[in-house]
Formats: structure tokens, sequence, C-alpha cells
């Protein structure tokens, strides 16, 4: 998919889908978020490539309770959102679940649920992400090295697994000890 824009920082609001904006966490690591989905009240961006450091899902191999209770989730909203710049996180606006920033499901990468739990019919498959060039990321921007990363589906049938996305853009699933990319997503 041709990339329509690149943006630095947040500009004026005025996205389309596709376009990409520049920012630098606090702690200096420069990031690229791809535009994936107009919402009513914001653009859903998701990281082009996967945080530098990797994560796991829970301390142990376990899913129980899903993605609403694993380590990450916290993860994402308190050390990780700490990173973001307070140019991003002042524009940000929370998901459904009041989380600013979220990993992405199954079905917004592939459209379909590969190996976890079915998402309510209303999710659909991020248009960039038909792409399978969108759903492969890096370890950090620009590093070379392909990295998994975490989706938030727990595995259908396993107490230990969540769903992710292979170094080469398919669908897969590790253990939630397991450390993987972390490639979150956010709206403005």
């Amino acid at each position: 998919m041709k990339l329509f824009r690149t943006i630095e920082a947040v500009a004026d609001g005025h996205y389309c889908v596709g376009d990409v904006i520049t920012f630098t966490l606090n702690d200096g690591e420069e990031v690229e978020a791809l535009a994936v989905k107009q919402e009513q009240d914001g653009m859903i961006f998701v990281l082009v490539d996967c945080l530098r450091k990797e994560y796991s899902m829970n301390r142990t191999s376990s899913n129980r309770g899903g993605y609403k209770s694993c380590a990450l989730r916290k993860a994402l909203n308190t050390e990780i959102l700490d990173r973001f710049p307070a140019e991003i996180r002042e524009k940000m606006v929370a998901f459904e679940s009041g989380d600013l920033l979220r990993l992405p499901t199954e079905c917004e990468i592939f459209g379909y649920n590969p190996y976890g739990e079915k998402e309510t019919d209303d999710v659909e498959q991020w248009e960039p992400m038909k792409d399978r060039r969108n759903r492969i990321a890096f370890q950090g921007s620009k590093t070379g090295t392909w990295k998994w990363y975490w989706l938030q589906n727990k595995v259908e049938g396993s107490a230990a697994r969540f769903a992710n996305v292979n170094n080469y853009g398919y669908a897969n699933y590790h253990a939630a000890s397991y450390a993987n990319g972390g490639r979150p997503a956010f709206k403005i």
C-alpha cells in the first residue's frame, strides 16, 4: 500500500488512512505511526515498527483473564504511555476500554481470527493491513531486525498462549511469558 503523506509530530489533526506521523519518545526512541482507521472521535494509529524493548504478556505462561488482565496491558497504559511526548498524549482519545494505548487484535491485522477468540462482528481488518508488508514490523525503527509482536487475543483452547504476528507478517502464537515485540495502537 502506498503511504500518502509523512507528517512530523501531530500537525493539524486532519489525517487520512495511510498517513505516517513521526515523533520521538521521551527516552529518545524515534517512532513512526501509521493511520489505520478513521473513527467518529479520531484516527487510530499503530506504530509502524515495534518498540525496541521486548515484552511478555504476563510473567507466567498464563492467559487467564485475557488481555484485560494481562501485564502488558498495564505496562502500555503506565510506563509505555509515559514515554510518549506530551504533545501526543494531550491529543489522545481513549478507546472504549478507557485505555489510551492498546494492542491490535487478530481481526484488525488479518481480517479474521486464525488462533484467538472470536471478536465482535463489527471489528474489521484495517485497510493498510491487507498489504502483508504493513503487517511486518521491526524491533525498533530502522533496525533491520524483523520482530514478532503481540496481539490482544488469547488462543482458543489454551491456558498459556496469546496470538501474535510472526516476522513474515503471518498469524502465530506464543506462551504468555515469552518476550515479543509491542506495537501499540492509539487514537488522536
